[in-house]
């Protein structure tokens, strides 16, 4: 039997009020979005040569992904992908802190939480407790990175003279081989990162700074609106693969919990 006219208006609003979120119009086209991190950030963001190309890096292409869209993944040196991001060369970088980039195009949504710390020596009795304590050490950090107000403060003010900063290519090892050589008292990593790598046990961390930074897609500011239709996307993309259950899937591959991404209820991952 032929539906009536205001049957059929009745079933349309009913569709609409019940459609979820994400279903807000999508882009007309679907979008290839090009992402660029170094090979050296395990596990946030891995070689692209490997099947893992990392948790942040994978959490974003399945985002993007369940809304059609396509990820194209490069690694680059920290500092060049920055730049290649900020002159409109390559789409995105992840994860990026919002003080690294502020005049970027952000999501609402991180896709990761860092936690700074030192590692020293096994034989190092040297211990972080806040700035004053690090006056009689030298330490190592990575170029291009913020650690905080009062750290990237300190960093400024004593460069060279009790702080090394490097730039390039396998910064972590790098910075080990730097402290098992005692040419630097400590160094400071991402303790994730750091704890991910097994090869650091005769390593261990000499304590941390109190702040957690959130990890966003970082959207390049020199095409404005291709970059808020990407993040718009991107979070629509992340509300469903959370809703679904896909991004704690992508955190067990990679042996991390909920806590891993800022504001995710850890019910989501213990289903």
């Amino acid at each position: 039997m032929k539906a009536s006219p205001a049957a059929c208006l009745i079933w349309m609003y009913g569709a609409l009020s019940t459609a979820p979120s994400w279903s807000e119009p999508q882009p007309k086209e679907a979008l290839n979005v090009s992402i660029a991190a170094p090979a050296f950030w395990c596990p946030y963001a891995c070689d692209k040569n490997e099947p893992r190309w990392g948790a942040a890096v994978e959490i974003v292409r399945a985002a993007l992904a369940s809304g059609g869209h396509k990820v194209t993944y490069q690694n680059s040196p920290y500092e060049r992908a920055l730049f290649e991001v900020r002159e409109g060369r390559i789409d995105a970088t992840v994860p990026t802190f919002k003080g690294e980039a502020s005049d970027f195009t952000f999501p609402k949504h991180a896709v990761s939480s860092t936690e700074y710390c030192f590692y020293v020596s096994r034989d190092e009795t040297w211990r972080y407790s806040d700035r004053e304590s690090l006056g009689n050490i030298h330490f190592v950090a990575t170029s291009g990175y913020t650690y905080g107000q009062i750290l990237d403060a300190y960093i400024s003010e004593n460069l060279e003279q009790s702080v090394t900063l490097l730039r390039g290519e396998n910064i972590p090892d790098r910075m080990r081989r730097m402290v098992r050589m005692e040419r630097n008292d400590a160094l400071l990593d991402d303790r994730v990162l750091f704890e991910f790598d097994k090869d650091n046990k005769d390593l261990i961390n000499a304590g941390c700074l109190p702040e957690r930074h959130p990890g966003y897609l970082a959207l390049s500011p020199k095409t404005p609106d291709r970059s808020k239709t990407i993040a718009e996307a991107f979070d629509r993309g992340f509300e469903r693969i959370q809703a679904n259950g896909q991004l704690c899937r992508v955190l067990e591959k990679y042996g991390l919990t909920a806590r891993f991404v800022p504001h995710l209820n850890a019910k989501h991952c213990s289903r």
